[in-house]
């Protein structure tokens, strides 16, 4: 299970936002339910060629 890198609470059930979603984001990252940090998701839709 994935921890929040900002407050070590679980990200399970947080949202996920995809890479450009919001407009200005070139990575993915996932919210945290608890503080609201941006955890980013390094490589997320990448090929793995």
């Amino acid at each position: 299970m994935e921890i929040c890198i900002n407050c070590g609470q679980p990200l399970s059930g947080a949202a996920l936002t995809l890479p450009w979603e919001d407009g200005d984001n070139p990575n993915a990252y996932v919210t945290c339910s608890c503080c609201g940090y941006e955890n980013i998701v390094y490589g997320y839709g990448e090929d793995d060629d």
